[in-house]
């Protein structure tokens, strides 16, 4: 007993320590004291993994198991402060939690067998949880107390997040229409962010950025990882190969990290660019990978201002009382429209609308902290917004009021529209509905019918004054086309250079080029394009045949191509920026073009026309689906501006002094300025400002972009301002500054809004220089090495150039050579080669791998193909741009024009002739098949089977029934049954004993049923029928019934009668005297 008690103790101690080892989230503790604590935490995954939850670093390695017995499939998410995990098992329908620094698990909730999504609020310690099936959202305290639902009815809801700092809620909602949703945290303010016909998994929020990340699926199965901000705007989509089974996604800094359930690994993209997903895992899992955390505490970052008192909700109630004692708690007071809760912890929302004190006429509507009277249709709210009162038309000299009238004893008031207010002056309106947006420079959200919030696109602040949006990065500049020069300059005009100067030449037109540094113009005199190189500043003449009178100039720095408009051959013409071959994309129906602009993002291309229909008009960047923008009102439009934070257009018209902007399909036209500026000839949009060229001042000006106010004067000394264009990082977004020269950047560059961020290659460290990079650790040991300058010991360290910088060749620029290929000069000529691993064309290189010959499928005779790189040598060429759609998935068309037939590569994951397909489709179809078969094979066996026994059981039945025909004597010769008083001598005719079986009765006994012998169950002995209830008919074995009386002798007499093809039923009695023989 001593002994097993004393190796009891050993392994508790064992079983103690090895437990106290991994109880900080990233298994790293301080040795100083004998009390150890938690030291500064490194990221990782935690993910599902079989019936267990698994972390694993973000480098691969540190691979272990936190919780086993989780179940196969769950949702999981985590409370870093608290160190615990929390999971809801979705076939048992059960939330668990358990900490890192303890085994033990606890059950929070078990009543839904429905879970679809799990996310904890770890600033007020909240669980919430989307249910599927029953279309509700319900939470708890991560106690598993207090379990309420707070939104029903909802088209089946998953993948729910939360932001506690903005007080949020986001979900996936399925059905007829996808969609992504929101709500604050007690359910109110529920609103559609974003809709759209794709199928929508795996929700995840960019706390940082502000912004949701999720993956959609279209009709035809193609993947993108789409995000847009919190409000619905800035929507950003991503082509990206995946998968939808068991897909899992969490973002973290710059990073996606999502499941992959076919491969069996964790993979890793950009989230900004997406391209080829880097595998987190060394090796293949033995399970699928299931649902996915990113654990540090920038995924749970705590609120700026956090209150010190553990349970008071600063955004509903005011703390006082707060002792720095943790034994003290504080005490919450709640403001107007919260109570305390009953646990006194926080403040909850008042419901007016439910209290019937609200004082609305028609309906109301609560919101946190407040409420707000509505109306329907046809009607408006008073002044007193609680009054409705139905919408008339408007009277007397009341004409500015686009909305209607309403009705009081005072006279008639202009209607605004839902979501705005009624100005001063009585007659316009501001709001988010309203031409003004509230004073919103640019995103603008409706919190009551009276009240709005202003909110910015990424990459812009919003200013003090809660409206504005200022632009970060550096300070925007100016660059005017001044007809004898181009010039860059502050907007104040306080600063300016010269770049080029052409004395004798007329220049009118100059766009930029962001991403590779270089300033374009055209001079008109001389009939030429220039390309002026802000790095060195070198010119070269990149145009100069085939122009006539070159008066505008836009540059589409996404597809690397060039728009101008050529006043004298009435054309609009375009060239690619590295070979510049000129082409022609419209030239029918033009006069006098002057200005042009692009939306690359749009596809889209504008141009005013001058001549005697003056028109705006637009078309795609091929110049096919031409459009008139505007074709009334105007005189001679010269120049065209893209807002492209508005996705708006402005253009000005030089005789009437007029500036106009609409949207990209001409709705909402409106008159900005109107005689204010003399002659504008162009303009230029960014931030709230349009600068505009002014040819009767010879100078520039700037107004407000959506009231026209605020007309300022730049002072400058010019000759002649003509095209404007504003340098700035943002003022054309989405340009990728990493295809030139690699962004500046030694090794890695990413292009993140405009800017290049550098970043180093593993094993080297960013220099303070923020592009260069250096040496970290020693090769092959592992051991960090001392920065040593070269001559000190140190190994010189040379740059190290990447694939991406050889392809910065201009010559390699127009052949777009995919992500996994680079650019090469083959005897002069650039050519697209796939990189070691990949197969393709070139411009579009998938992964090799080793597929099952199904996957390699041609629309000819079969050719043998294998999975090699592709180049256009040895018969095998890159499919025609008829084909371009010909392979799905991403899979590359190959044509073989020796058997001229086609055929596709797919991708990793997919099979069939146009891999439309995948694996586990494949399989799943090929099963599917053989069980088919199985299932038509064992029918005929059975319908055989059966045929066979219906055959049988027919030919022993005649058999059978002749055979007793033949045996029986006719009824005329059936001899008289005599029986004695003891039974014990019968007289018959010759026929085979027959024996009764009684099943209920009579001890198992087996009764011999002599010849002729009757089955009479009414006569039983025990019922106390005499003889004489006997006289009925009783049906005999041989099928022929008898008319059964008794003598007085004891002696029954037979009688046959017609027989009877049927036999009746045989139920016994308890005793043997319930057989009465004939």
């Amino acid at each position: 007993m001593l002994a097993a008690a004393i190796t009891a103790a050993l392994m508790c101690l064992v079983v103690q320590s090895a437990g106290a080892s991994a109880q900080c989230w990233d298994e790293r503790r301080s040795r100083a004291g004998r009390n150890s604590s938690c030291v500064a935490p490194q990221p990782f995954l935690i993910f599902g993994h079989g019936k267990a939850i698994h972390r694993l670093g973000l480098d691969g390695k540190n691979h272990r198991r936190l919780v086993a017995g989780v179940g196969s499939s769950v949702l999981l998410d985590f409370h870093f402060r608290e160190e615990r995990l929390y999971w809801a098992d979705t076939h048992t329908g059960v939330i668990y939690t358990a900490s890192v620094r303890a085994a033990h698990r606890q059950k929070l909730y078990s009543s839904d067998k429905h879970i679809s999504g799990l996310a904890v609020d770890w600033i007020w310690n909240s669980v919430y949880w989307t249910s599927g099936e029953k279309g509700e959202i319900r939470t708890m305290y991560t106690n598993g107390k207090n379990e309420r639902t707070i939104l029903r009815h909802l088209n089946k809801p998953s993948c729910i997040s939360v932001d506690p700092t903005s007080r949020f809620l986001f979900w996936l909602s399925a059905g007829t229409s996808p969609s992504v949703q929101r709500s604050d945290v007690t359910g109110q303010m529920k609103t559609t962010l974003v809709k759209t016909a794709d199928q929508l998994k795996a929700l995840s929020i960019d706390r940082e950025d502000r912004r949701l990340f999720w993956v959609q699926f279209g009709l035809q199965g193609e993947s993108s990882i789409a995000s847009c901000d919190y409000d619905g705007n800035q929507l950003h989509v991503v082509d990206q190969p995946l998968r939808t089974e068991s897909l899992g996604l969490s973002v973290f800094v710059d990073q996606l990290y999502y499941t992959d359930a076919a491969s069996r690994v964790i993979k890793q993209v950009n989230k900004y660019t997406g391209g080829k997903a880097r595998d987190v895992n060394m090796k293949q899992m033995a399970k699928p990978p299931v649902d996915i955390k990113v654990v540090h505490p920038l995924s749970q970052p705590m609120e700026a201002s956090s209150s010190t008192s553990p349970g008071c909700d600063e955004l509903s109630g005011n703390c006082v009382n707060v002792c720095s004692s943790l034994a003290d708690r504080g005490v919450c007071e709640c403001s107007d429209g919260f109570s305390l809760s009953k646990q006194g912890t926080h403040c909850e929302d008042v419901n007016e609308c439910s209290h019937w004190n609200h004082g609305c006429s028609l309906g109301c509507e609560n919101i946190p902290g407040s409420y707000f009277c509505t109306c329907p249709k046809g009607y408006a709210l008073l002044p007193d917004r609680k009054t409705c009162r139905e919408i008339v038309p408007c009277e007397g000299n009341v004409t500015k009021c686009g909305h209607g009238c309403l009705a009081t004893g005072e006279g008639d008031i202009c209607v605004c529209p839902e979501g705005s207010v009624l100005q001063e002056d009585g007659q316009a309106c501001t709001g988010c509905s309203s031409a003004d947006r509230g004073g919103c420079s640019q995103t603008c959200t409706p919190v009551t019918p009276g009240r709005w919030q202003c909110g910015c696109h990424p990459g812009y602040l919003l200013h003090q004054d809660g409206q504005r949006c200022t632009a970060t990065g550096p300070p925007p500049l100016l660059l005017v086309a001044n007809l004898v020069d181009v010039r860059r300059m502050s907007p104040d005009g306080g600063e300016e250079e010269t770049l080029a100067e052409e004395p004798r030449g007329t220049i009118l037109a100059v766009d930029y080029d962001p991403v590779h540094n270089n300033v374009y113009f055209a001079s008109t005199s001389k009939r030429t394009i220039e390309r002026v190189d802000l790095n060195d500043g070198s010119r070269h003449v990149v145009v100069s045949e085939g122009l006539g009178s070159p008066e505008g100039l836009a540059i589409d720095w996404i597809h690397h191509k060039m728009y101008w408009t050529d006043k004298g051959l009435s054309t609009v013409d375009c060239c690619d920026l590295v070979q510049y071959h000129k082409q022609t994309v419209v030239s029918k129906g033009l006069e006098k073009p002057r200005g042009i602009a692009v939306h690359p993002l749009a596809k889209k291309l504008f141009w005013t026309e001058t001549g005697s229909q003056p028109l705006v008009e637009s078309s795609s960047l091929d110049g096919s689906g031409r459009l008139v923008v505007a074709g009334t009102g105007l005189s001679s439009p010269t120049g065209l501006a893209v807002d492209f934070s508005d996705d708006r257009l402005f253009w000005c018209d030089q005789r009437r002094g007029l500036i106009e902007s609409a949207a990209l399909d001409g709705s909402d036209r409106r008159v900005l300025v109107e005689n204010q500026v003399g002659r504008p000839f162009d303009l230029a949009v960014f931030e709230d400002s349009v600068w505009i060229s002014d040819w009767r001042q010879q100078q520039l000006r700037s107004v407000h972009k959506r009231t026209g106010k605020k007309l300022h004067h730049i002072h400058s000394v010019l000759v002649q301002p003509a095209s404007l264009v504003v340098l700035h990082p943002l003022a054309k977004p989405a340009a990728d500054v990493c295809l030139h020269l690699n962004g500046g950047c030694m090794q890695v560059c990413e292009s993140r809004r405009g800017s290049a961020l550098c970043s180093c290659l593993p094993r080297f460290t960013l220099s303070s220089d923020r592009r260069s990079c250096r040496a970290s650790a020693a090769a092959g040991d592992g051991e960090p090495l001392e920065n040593k300058a070269p001559g000190d010991g140190g190994a010189e360290l040379h740059p190290i150039f990447t694939d991406k910088m050889i392809s910065d060749q201009q010559e390699c620029q127009a052949l777009h050579c995919g992500v996994n290929a680079h650019c090469l000069l083959d005897a002069g000529q650039p050519r697209c080669l796939c990189q070691e691993g990949f197969a393709g064309d070139g411009r579009s290189c998938a992964e090799e791998v080793e597929t099952p010959p199904s996957s390699w499928a041609t629309a000819g005779p079969p050719v043998q193909v294998t999975t090699r790189r592709h180049d256009g040598h040895d018969g095998v060429e890159s499919c025609p741009a008829t084909h371009d759609t010909y392979c799905l998935y991403q899979g590359v068309c190959l044509y073989f024009p020796e058997m001229e037939s086609f055929a596709c590569n797919c991708v990793s994951g997919f099979l069939g002739e146009r891999c439309q397909f995948s694996d586990l489709e494949w399989l799943e179809l090929q099963q599917a098949e053989k069980e088919k078969r199985r299932n038509v094979v064992m029918a005929a066996c059975m319908a055989l089977l059966v045929s066979l026994l219906s055959a049988t059981a027919c030919v022993t039945y005649c058999y059978g029934t002749r055979k007793l025909f033949h045996k029986r004597p006719s009824e005329d010769n059936v001899s008289e049954t005599s029986l004695t008083d003891d039974g014990a001598s019968e007289s018959t005719t010759s026929v085979p004993p027959v024996y009764i079986v009684v099943e209920n009765g009579l001890d198992g006994k087996i009764l011999p049923a002599g010849p002729g012998r009757a089955v009479c169950p009414s006569c039983s002995s025990e019922t106390g029928s005499g003889p004489e209830e006997c006289g009925s008919f009783c049906r005999h074995k041989d099928g022929y019934q008898r008319s059964v009386s008794v003598s007085p002798t004891n002696r029954p007499s037979i009688t046959p009668v017609l027989p009877v093809q049927a036999c009746s039923s045989f139920n016994p009695t308890d005793s043997e005297d319930g057989v009465t023989s004939s």
